[in-house]
């Protein structure tokens, strides 16, 4: 049969808060009615939804698919407690192409604070490059096996040990990336493409190419966007306007960088660290690099998104966010990509600008809170102005939901959760709220609130079902997901 009705549920359609319905009508993906009252409807397969309740597939706005895919089936370091424990877990790693790949290293989580060096690296690697990615990707540890093979385009500091950030950070974890075959491109992409969807995700936003000029496999991709469960939003994350443009994207960037992260030192603060009062961080690019950027993408109708932590990063953006829109208003929706330190001004100016903020919760949930990493690193006073989610929406700016993966990992219940229950709790958000983001308000940051985002006749019959009530349920992370929709193909999950 060409029509489905899915129903016994309560759905929510996120068009406003009190609008459900107990029944959903789906012809080609495509939802066609919806029901308070379950009619008499004949040539229909009817699919019983066992009392689940339902809400708009989940949309991840910021994602590093390729390498949390990966990264899944290479060495997750989180739980190491020491050097010879990461050592052990390292030698125990299966090369994929030849190289070795570990994640989710944190050197303040293990005895010896401090990354594994060359040396103990090759002990167990001595010819075999070896890649250790800090949690929050601004900076890694690789082996001399790496080093030899690596060419570098700017000198290595003196005294190099293993350890990298900034912009050696960048071209290691860079060629590591460059040469894995199309096969194992794939392979990774459906890694991240099946994790998303059991965690309830319809529709991801992910990021292609080197921060520069490289597109890496942007094309391989798009050839090949039909061969996955979720749909991928594309973003080139190059700094090439006219690359962009040949391949006709309606956007650019993602993680282009104008600052680095709290955790390296190098998000861009207007003041001092609180634990290194010799360093305010690193504005990566200059004035004139992002005047032309910011104006050359805008003339020619690019949506732009920038990667900006610290508050100098956030100032520095907006001013050319700033001079393009009171130059040439559009409506192209640019945006500022993890927005985690701002004043009331720089808020205001997002208002006035129309800048929708692309936020990740779980950075909250992970390093907010009394003694936390936001704590040390940049004193109470400014924490308290970090992810100010309810500041944001109180003044109509959009925030949207999403991981960072592989930073954190993609899941939006578990960011919905984190953004309910913030460590300020002044800056918290309504369950309502926390929903949008990964819904109607994700939809709108890629210009497809007329096709997704909330679930009504005439948009996408994607929607997710779970076994408990976001709006009534007190450990939302924890809810079990049954199934989710994609165009009206059903995945069913066992418990």
């Amino acid at each position: 049969m060409s029509r489905t009705l899915f129903h016994n549920a309560r759905i929510y359609s996120m068009e406003d808060q009190d609008k459900t319905y107990c029944g959903i009508l789906v012809e080609k993906g495509m939802i066609t009615e919806v029901f308070n009252k379950i009619p008499e409807i004949n040539d229909v397969e009817k699919i019983d939804l066992e009392g689940a309740f339902v809400y708009p597939g989940f949309i991840d706005t910021h994602t590093h698919c390729f390498e949390g895919g990966l990264y899944a089936i290479s060495t997750d370091l989180a739980g190491a407690e020491n050097i010879p424990e990461v050592l052990d877990l390292l030698a125990k790693a299966e090369p994929i192409s030849g190289k070795i790949y570990a994640y989710q290293f944190d050197e303040n989580l293990v005895k010896e604070k401090r990354f594994p060096t060359a040396t103990e690296l090759d002990i167990i690697f001595p010819d075999t490059p070896v890649l250790i990615r800090r949690i929050d990707g601004h900076s890694c540890a690789i082996n001399s096996a790496a080093a030899r093979k690596i060419p570098w385009k700017t000198k290595l500091p003196s005294g190099f040990d293993g350890h990298l950030n900034q912009q050696w950070n960048g071209m290691a974890s860079n060629w590591f990336h460059a040469d894995i075959p199309n096969e194992g491109v794939f392979k990774a992409y459906q890694k991240a493409a099946n994790i998303a969807l059991r965690t309830g995700h319809t529709l991801v936003h992910t990021m292609v190419g080197d921060g520069r000029s490289d597109l890496k496999h942007f094309e391989y991709m798009k050839q090949n966007l039909n061969q996955f469960p979720v749909e991928f939003i594309l973003y080139p994350q190059i700094t090439d306007i006219d690359q962009a443009l040949k391949i006709s994207s309606p956007r650019i960037g993602g993680c282009i960088l104008a600052d680095g992260s709290f955790g390296s030192h190098t998000a861009a603060l207007l003041s001092p660290y609180s634990d290194a009062a010799d360093t305010s961080g690193i504005l990566y690019r200059s004035d004139d690099f992002w005047d032309n950027f910011i104006t050359r993408a805008h003339e020619n109708n690019l949506q732009i998104a920038i990667h900006c932590i610290g508050d100098a990063a956030i100032s520095q953006i907006l001013k050319f966010y700033e001079k393009v829109q009171n130059n040439d208003p559009k409506d192209l929706r640019h945006a500022i990509i993890h927005n985690e330190l701002t004043s009331d001004d720089m808020l205001d100016r997002m208002q006035n600008l129309g800048v929708m903020a692309v936020m990740q919760p779980m950075f909250d949930r992970l390093w907010g809170g009394k003694n936390g990493l936001y704590e040390n690193r940049l004193g109470k006073e400014r924490t308290s102005r970090t992810n100010r989610f309810r500041s944001i929406a109180d003044r109509g700016i959009t925030i949207t939901g999403g991981s960072d993966w592989y930073i954190t990992e993609i899941n939006a219940l578990k960011g919905i959760d984190a953004a309910c229950c913030t460590h300020n709790p002044k800056e918290s958000l309504t369950r309502y709220q926390a929903v949008e983001i990964y819904t109607k308000n994700a939809a709108r940051l890629s210009h497809d609130e007329d096709h997704i985002g909330t679930l009504k006749p005439g948009l996408q019959a994607d929607f997710v079902c779970l076994e408990k009530d976001i709006f009534e349920n007190d450990n939302i992370a924890d809810i079990i997901i049954n199934r989710v929709i994609k165009k009206g193909k059903v995945y069913t999950f066992s418990k």
